[in-house]
């Protein structure tokens, strides 16, 4: 009988083991968690058919390895798996940085097994095999990131994995894929965590605590992730997340500078008419080349188009901006003219 062992059954492996048997019911699936709790909880919520006493004992015999542990565990599982390993095993993770996880493949895998790096574009702020799903990861991206080592077949077998799992394929390179996830997975989490601990750490809190409402909840929802996520996420992509953060904090000083001027409030509306736009067209779908090509847009007129796309309300908005800018510079000249006569 295949076997697939799964070192980590935690939301993500736990997720993948119940997906797995759903699918392909004939596999065995043997699971090792370093919290031997998570893996009794797996084997009764049939995630896993066999608990595994270390993780040497769970990649025996087994014919495709999936590291679903914490970032920073990885490196510890696979020195220690790799002696038994069986020859032509393909392993892969479901890591959420590449570029580290790849070294310690090459560093630490033995040379007949097929490394492919793997990071599921799901999850939740809920921890742990009870958080389980096998629907977690339907419809989201599934990086794959394989080796220059890696085998055809090892590629085609993780490929195979993520489309099991309901989830769309992406292949990058590390590097690549370690920039970009750090500006739209791991920025939002630093991003939650900071506004938690700025309103948190306030005096008010008591009182801020209790008018946070829907806003505020949406907004901080990620402080809530898992911490040793968290950690191996910040120290693991670091110069990528401080890239980002920089990037951050220069928009955020950009805002502020709008906020501030006074003579400004229709360029500030337009940010913000802009923004709720571009959102509403990803929320809608609109991404990668499905995204409004601007050219298209830029023979049409001004007014017109603000009524196309943002509507006639959210349009007249927009234009009583402009007229109350106008009135409020035409004010400021006769005020600089009558200082002049004076």
């Amino acid at each position: 009988m295949p076997r697939v062992a799964i070192l980590g059954t935690g939301l993500i492996g736990g997720s993948i083991g119940l997906r797995l048997k759903a699918a392909r019911p004939e596999l065995e699936v043997v699971g090792f968690d370093s919290f031997r709790e998570h893996s009794q909880a797996a084997e009764r919520g049939k995630a896993i058919d066999r608990v595994a006493h270390s993780p040497r004992e769970a990649v025996t015999g087994a014919g495709l390895v999936i590291f679903a542990a914490p970032i920073l565990a990885i490196r510890d599982l696979m020195q220690e798996v790799a002696p038994a390993l069986e020859p032509g095993v393909i392993a892969t993770d479901t890591g959420s940085t590449k570029a580290e996880v790849m070294r310690w493949a090459r560093e630490l895998l033995p040379a007949e097994a097929s490394f492919v790096g793997g990071h599921p574009m799901a999850g939740k702020t809920e921890a742990g095999p009870s958080a389980a799903e096998a629907t977690l990861f339907e419809g989201a991206r599934w990086a794959i990131v394989p080796s220059s080592e890696a085998a055809e077949d090892a590629v085609d077998v993780v490929t195979g994995l993520a489309l099991a799992m309901g989830a769309r394929p992406m292949f990058l390179d590390a590097e690549e894929h370690d920039a970009y996830v750090a500006a739209i997975s791991h920025l939002p989490l630093m991003v939650a965590t900071a506004l938690f601990r700025l309103t948190r750490d306030s005096e008010a809190w008591p009182e801020l605590s209790m008018l946070a409402a829907g806003g505020f909840r949406d907004t901080s929802r990620l402080a809530g992730t898992d911490p040793a996520m968290a950690h191996d996420i910040a120290v693991t992509n670091r110069t990528q997340l401080i890239h980002w953060i920089e990037r951050y904090i220069e928009t955020l000083r950009s805002l502020q500078r709008q906020v501030a001027d006074v003579e400004g409030e229709q360029e500030l509306f337009r940010v913000f008419a802009q923004t709720n736009l571009e959102h509403g067209a990803f929320m809608s779908g609109a991404i990668g080349r499905k995204e409004i090509d601007e050219a298209h847009w830029s023979a049409v007129p001004e007014t017109s188009l603000m009524d196309l796309l943002l509507g006639g309300t959210m349009a007249e908005r927009a234009r009583e901006m402009t007229r109350r800018s106008e009135e409020r510079l035409a004010e400021a000249e006769r005020r600089a003219k009558a200082g002049g006569r004076g």
